[in-house]
């Protein structure tokens, strides 16, 4: 009689009886899927986390894999908060946390049963005044921005790509990195948190493709995840008109990665359509905080000096992108990004 198949559940549970948490968390790894989490991956890894906890003689390592483990069990809660198993591995962890000394955070608590502690007499404070002055220098930042583009995601028709870009600025990938490739009247072109130069920059999460070829391997052979690339969503009817966000990729299929171009204005490269992905539409923007077009900041950073299709001048650099709405795919959802460049 043939043996059932294990499930991926099953494999992980069989690895950690076995003593390899490792090997329990690659299954993990391998079978995740963003859009149907579920609170028994998550109570695997913290089970795995606090085994590794176990085998380990390094006491920082220890300490960080206990917190992990931690974080895991209150992710598998939040899914299902009726968890026996979970509530008893969760606390257990803590009891076992709190008796060898280990807070469950790296950082000291500030308030203990609805009154401050020691600590906390101390810090509150200085956090209430720091963020008083971060709001300032906030504040500052965005009224010293040279531009500010304003962008509509198309989260329907370019969902991947839309969270793709949305994972890369939400993790500051894209913080500080130049737009490398401009040529006015056709495109404006940045992304590459690598090298910045175009040769640079993969997905922000595996999508199931390594270097544009379909693999269940999510290490890429071992390349990891600088070979991870975005499947192309390039058919969905959208069109590179003036203002259209899009996907920079290689020449062949589904290799786009971190690099995106803005269409310049009076540009329409149809011969892109159906080709490069587009995801997103510029709606508005600012330069030197005066309002415009979405297309006239865009033409803005087209119109810097270059030399082979690189700014030698002004050097327009994303400062920070702010991100706004869920993006859930449904026709009234917003979904949008603010992007802050600066000319250095």
């Amino acid at each position: 009689m043939a043996k059932k198949s294990e499930n991926p559940f099953e494999k992980a549970k069989s690895h950690l009886d076995n003593g390899k948490p490792e090997q329990a968390l690659k299954i993990l790894r391998e079978n995740w899927d963003a859009e149907n989490e579920s609170s028994r991956t998550y109570k695997l890894a913290g089970d795995a986390k606090v085994q590794m906890a176990s085998l380990t003689d390094s006491l920082f390592e220890k300490k960080k894999l206990l917190r992990d483990g931690l974080k895991q069990y209150t992710t598998s809660l939040q899914l299902d908060p009726k968890n026996k198993e979970t509530v008893q591995a969760k606390n257990m962890l803590e009891n076992s946390m709190m008796e060898a000394g280990i807070r469950v955070s790296r950082f000291p608590k500030l308030i203990s049963d609805q009154t401050p502690t020691f600590w906390g007499l101390i810090l509150i404070p200085m956090i209430i005044i720091g963020g008083i002055v971060a709001a300032k220098a906030l504040l500052d930042a965005q009224n010293k921005s040279d531009i500010m583009i304003e962008v509509d995601f198309n989260d329907q028709l370019s969902s991947t790509h839309v969270q793709n870009f949305r994972v890369h600025a939400d993790n500051g990938n894209y913080d500080g990195v130049k737009f490398h490739r401009i040529i006015d009247e056709f495109m404006v072109q940045g992304g590459d948190f690598e090298n910045q130069d175009g040769t640079g920059g993969y997905a922000s999460a595996w999508y199931g493709y390594c270097n544009g070829q379909a693999s269940g391997d999510s290490t890429c052979n071992g390349a990891g995840e600088n070979a991870w690339t975005v499947p192309d969503e390039a058919n969905n009817g959208l069109t590179h008109k003036p203002g259209a966000l899009a996907m920079a990729k290689t020449s062949n299929p589904n290799t786009g990665g971190s690099q995106f171009y803005f269409v310049d204005k009076d540009s329409t490269p149809s011969h892109l359509d159906g080709v490069h992905t587009v995801f997103g539409q510029a709606v508005s923007g600012k330069i030197d905080g005066s309002v415009v077009s979405g297309i006239d900041a865009i033409d803005r950073i087209s119109s810097v000096t270059t030399a082979a299709d690189e700014p030698v001048d002004e050097i327009p650099t994303i400062d920070r992108i702010e991100l706004e709405g869920e993006c859930d795919s449904t026709p009234d959802s917003i979904c949008k990004a603010f992007i802050y460049i600066n000319f250095l």
